[in-house]
C-alpha cells in the first residue's frame, strides 16, 4: 500500500461527513422508538461526538497530504451536505450536532497547520 494521497482524505471526509455514520444512525433510531426525541437528540451528540473524537485521535498518525484532504473535503462538506438528522431528532440537536462537527474541522485545521509548521499563530 502507498502512501495515501489528498484524494485518499478527501474520500474519508465524504465517508465521515456527509454520509451519516450507521452507528450513529442505528442509535438514534433505537433510541427514538425506545425513548423519545429527546433522548434520541442526545444519543446522536454523544455518539456524532464519539465518532469526531476517534477520528481526531487517530489524525495525530496521518500524513500532511491526507489530513489536508480531508478537512478541506470536511469544510465543503459541512455546508453542501443535507442534513438528514434534522428529520429524525429535533432540530435544535441537528444544529448543534453541526456545531460540533464545525469545532472538531476546526481542531483538525489546527492539527493539519501544526504539521505544515505554522502551529505559532495559535500559540500567540
Amino acid at each position: 500500500m502507498g502512501t495515501p494521497k489528498i484524494t485518499n482524505g478527501i474520500v474519508r471526509a465524504i465517508f465521515e461527513i456527509a454520509l451519516p455514520s450507521i452507528a450513529v444512525f442505528l442509535g438514534v433510531v433505537y433510541a427514538q422508538t425506545a425513548w423519545g426525541d429527546v433522548v434520541a437528540g442526545f444519543v446522536f451528540l454523544l455518539l456524532t461526538g464519539i465518532m469526531l473524537l476517534s477520528i481526531y485521535l487517530s489524525a495525530k498518525y496521518w500524513t500532511k497530504t491526507y489530513t489536508a484532504g480531508f478537512v478541506l473535503a470536511g469544510l465543503v462538506l459541512l455546508f453542501i451536505s443535507p442534513d438528514i438528522t434534522s428529520d429524525l431528532v429535533h432540530p435544535i440537536f441537528g444544529h448543534l450536532g453541526t456545531i460540533l462537527i464545525l469545532g472538531f474541522l476546526i481542531l483538525m485545521l489546527k492539527l493539519l497547520g501544526e504539521k505544515l509548521g505554522i502551529s505559532t499563530f495559535w500559540e500567540k
